[in-house]
């Protein structure tokens, strides 16, 4: 949700720069990560400044691809959503397993860019809901409230694999963490 309102916050002021505000972030991303992965001090700290990031990036990131492509935010979810299957089509061809926040080294780097794919895609759903021309709010929260429902299920009622189970868990819940996000800054404006 912080990183929500902090990358709106940077839409407002660095529309017009969004590319090299992306690069900085970028790199800051890849510094943390870098951290994380040299360093065996502060561990959790390294992660969650890593996922702060992570939103903060997936918030400019969404909002500059759906007004680069000038399609609005159902096209810049589609696209998102496509980049997102090739990545884990990537992981799996090359690693045989999807990429999960507890897994080693190996497919590290496939979890964070799979991870910024996801956090951007759930940005991108949240703008779509908030804006005028998206579904109903109401019918928005129904729905993701039941593909929270039915994740939870299958990780308690299923053998499926984690990874499998934590992907559409993120989605859905960093979707409601960007419509939390929208929720207080429109409550401030």
């Amino acid at each position: 949700m912080a990183g929500e309102i902090a990358g709106h916050a940077l839409n407002q002021i660095y529309l017009h720069r969004s590319g090299r505000v992306i690069v900085a972030l970028m790199l800051c991303f890849l510094a943390t990560s870098i951290l994380q992965g040299a360093s065996r001090r502060l561990p959790r700290m390294m992660f969650w400044s890593a996922a702060f990031l992570l939103s903060l990036l997936g918030a400019v990131l969404a909002e500059t691809t759906d007004i680069s492509m000038g399609v609005g935010d159902s096209g810049a979810i589609l696209l998102i959503a496509i980049l997102l299957i090739f990545s884990f089509v990537i992981c799996y061809r090359l690693t045989g397993k999807l990429p999960g926040p507890a897994d080693g080294s190996d497919v590290r780097g496939f979890f964070w860019a799979t991870a910024m794919l996801a956090q951007t895609g759930a940005s991108a759903c949240a703008d779509w809901i908030i804006d005028p021309g998206g579904p109903s709010e109401r019918l928005a929260i129904a729905v993701i409230a039941l593909g929270i429902a039915a994740t939870v299920g299958l990780h308690s009622c299923t053998r499926m694999p984690r990874s499998t189970v934590f992907w559409p868990a993120f989605v859905l819940s960093g979707t409601v963490a960007a419509l939390a996000g929208h929720l207080v800054l429109k409550s401030i404006g």
